[in-house]
């Protein structure tokens, strides 16, 4: 679980430092001109690129680990649970990740043209965020939460894991969401630190 435990410890640090290194600014895909024009210089910025490859890192990781989690769970007797906490919070960050590359990859590309002087870029902002590509984080954020609400639950359930730890990460990755304002996405992002630091620190040490 030595393995384990770093990877949960990695994905948390990643996870939590994303929301203090991203830039924040007004976006509104109803107006995509205005958008881009105060967007462009954010979204083209080395703060963007590291704080997305942060989430997508912290993300990956995460799905990494789900199978040791679903162990220490299992070997408590909470096998069924942990099955399905594991299933939907899998699910949930396999369809938040498009969205991630569409704002690593496509936004930043978008906001390149647009700062070359070609703005007739602007009106793929508004293709893109009101599209399916927003039902799809959106779906994916709802099943993650439930997911990591049901570990929760069987992590106090089982007492494999401690409570404080699982609850704390649980609210953070409930409320991992990009519609939030920026102080909350920052306490969001320190929930998931700690908690998940907490569940790392009990996944090296033996089962009680």
């Amino acid at each position: 679980m030595h393995a384990a435990a770093l990877t949960l410890g990695l994905s948390s640090l990643a996870l939590a430092a994303f929301p203090l290194v991203r830039p924040f600014f007004p976006f509104d895909p109803k107006t995509p001109a205005e958008t881009l024009a105060g967007a462009s210089p954010a979204v083209t910025s080395a703060s963007w690129l590291i704080a997305h490859y942060l989430a997508l890192i912290g993300f990956v990781l995460l799905l990494c680990v789900l199978p040791a989690l679903y162990a220490r769970l299992t070997d408590a007797g909470v096998e069924s649970p942990a099955r399905r906490a594991t299933l939907l919070s899998g699910v949930g960050v396999a369809l938040i990740l498009p969205t991630l590359g569409v704002e690593l990859y496509a936004l930043t590309a978008i906001g390149r043209v647009y700062l070359d002087g070609n703005h007739s870029v602007a009106a793929l902002v508004g293709l893109i965020y009101r599209g399916g590509a927003v039902l799809v984080m959106l779906l994916g954020l709802l099943v993650l939460a439930i997911g990591a609400i049901s570990f929760a639950r069987a992590a106090r359930r089982s007492g494999a894991l401690p409570g404080w730890a699982a609850v704390t990460y649980a609210v953070g990755l409930a409320f991992w969401c990009p519609l939030l304002p920026p102080p909350v996405r920052i306490v969001d992002g320190l929930l998931i630190g700690v908690g998940g630091l907490g569940l790392a620190w009990a996944l090296r040490r033996s089962p009680p």
